[in-house]
């Protein structure tokens, strides 16, 4: 993560007021004057270079003033802050460390270190020692936006927006960037109408933000907001015509919206302008596969294996669009594939195991893919007990196949989540073969009413009427 120039050099001016407001230098007295007060001096005229950004002076004096004085937290705090700012990461990590291993209370070096780390992506440090100068003084709404980022960054996005929030809460004339970061923040955690109004933020105090126009478009097309979001991808467009994600956020929009013509041509346009860019080949392709053109598609998608094999996007898209397809040979090929690249991803290994069954292949590897994709995902075991049930119906283990998917089905009711047609249709086609046919009837009816899959409709209705048979 890097800051700008003058970001940099806000920060700095912040950290010398504040520093002095917490940290007074000691007046001088009558009489002799002592070592600490002659480094004092120093440190004082130090701070006056460094306002003036003169920071060779500023080093000068601050170098002698710890040697005067080697107990001078001072000194070495704000030389650590000048091999900050000058990228000098080492020199400013000695410094600061020195600083806090003198006064371990000194907030401002603590705060500085959080910064240090903070630039070095070593966010949990960053976050360390950042908490440490919040739980000095907490009312720093600074220490909080600069906390929210280390979190950001570290993968805590919700206690991220907590931190940010806290600071706003105490100083809502924080720096545009911090808008635009709470934004994002929202944004990922799928909080979108509070991200639009960070976004919108952002573009009444800077309209040319186009990481907050391209968000901003991002947002309202997931909102349904399709011509807004065409307006604001244009908006960047206009700024900067060479702008490949707002071109292929455009494409996008106009292929969720089948308008194939314009998608086809803005994900040209953008090929046309960085061929490095997998995105808009990759949906070029899909543009292909909706007209109805397979074998384009194909040829697309293809290009972008031969010039990487391990591509997971490619080979899931391909995937998906077989299986669409019913070309299961292929889709199982696709799928293989991408289980040796993500072995530890249980919905791919679910989706496989599943496929086979429900061809009939390879039934005792489809049943370890199905048991490695419970141990890896607990949350959607459910999905995952209801494929394993399936393989040991296809192995004609009925009765087992029925207790799994009683488990299945137990777990989906304690999660009040709703169970898809295809689930009833597989308990109805257990329960068909156990001879239990009023139970097999009733979840044929329950697939029915679910109307999630109109395949699963469709059996479960044929299952019900050849039941009549039975009677």
């Amino acid at each position: 993560m890097k800051f700008s120039a003058g970001w940099s050099k806000k920060l700095l001016k912040a950290s010398l007021l504040f520093g002095l407001l917490c940290n007074p230098l000691t007046a001088s007295t009558p009489g002799p004057i002592t070592a600490k007060e002659r480094a004092s001096s120093m440190i004082q005229e130090g701070l006056n270079h460094l306002l003036l950004e003169q920071n060779k002076q500023a080093e000068e004096m601050f170098i002698k003033a710890k040697s005067i004085d080697p107990y001078s937290e001072q000194a070495y705090n704000f030389l650590g802050l000048i091999y900050l700012q000058e990228g000098l990461f080492e020199k400013a990590e000695d410094m600061l460390k020195r600083a806090v291993a003198i006064e371990p209370m000194y907030p401002e070096a603590l705060r500085n270190l959080g910064k240090l780390y903070l630039r070095q992506d070593r966010f949990d440090e960053a976050a360390t020692y950042l908490r440490r100068t919040l739980a000095l003084d907490v009312n720093q709404p600074y220490t909080w936006y600069l906390l929210g980022m280390a979190q950001y960054f570290s993968g805590k996005i919700t206690e991220s927006i907590t931190s940010y929030e806290n600071a706003f809460s105490m100083e809502p004339n924080l720096p545009v960037e911090a808008h635009y970061n709470l934004g994002v923040a929202y944004h990922e955690t799928s909080r979108y109408l509070e991200a639009v109004r960070s976004y919108e933020e952002v573009l009444k105090q800077e309209p040319a933000h186009i990481n907050a126009l391209n968000n901003l478009g991002l947002v309202y097309s997931i909102l349904g907001e399709k011509d807004r979001a065409i307006d604001l991808f244009n908006q960047v467009l206009k700024i900067d015509n060479g702008n490949i994600k707002a071109r292929i956020n455009l494409g996008n929009v106009f292929l969720s919206t089948r308008d194939l013509v314009e998608a086809e041509k803005i994900y040209r346009s953008a090929i046309s302008l960085d061929q490095s860019d997998i995105s808009p080949r990759l949906n070029l392709g899909v543009v292909y596969y909706e007209k109805g053109d397979f074998a384009n598609a194909r040829a697309e998608w293809d290009n972008l294996l031969k010039e990487n094999p391990d591509n997971v996007r490619v080979l899931s898209v391909m995937g998906s669009a077989y299986l669409e397809r019913r070309e299961y040979d292929l889709a199982i090929e696709v799928f293989k594939r991408m289980t040796e690249l993500m072995p530890e991803n249980g919905s791919i290994a679910n989706t496989l195991g599943y496929l086979l069954a429900d061809q009939n292949k390879e039934l005792p590897f489809a049943k370890g893919l199905v048991e490695k994709a419970i141990e890896l995902d607990r949350p959607n075991r459910a999905t995952y007990l209801d494929s394993l049930a399936w393989i040991e119906y296809r192995k004609g283990n009925f009765q087992e196949a029925w207790q799994i998917q009683n488990r299945a089905m137990r777990i989906f009711g304690l999660a009040h989540e709703p169970v898809s047609s295809e689930v009833h249709l597989h308990m109805g086609k257990i329960l068909e073969k156990l001879k239990k046919l009023d139970d097999a009837r009733t979840s044929y009816e329950a697939a029915i009413k679910s109307n999630t899959d109109a395949a699963s409709v469709k059996i479960a209705s044929e299952s019900l009427n050849l039941l009549k048979d039975k009677q």
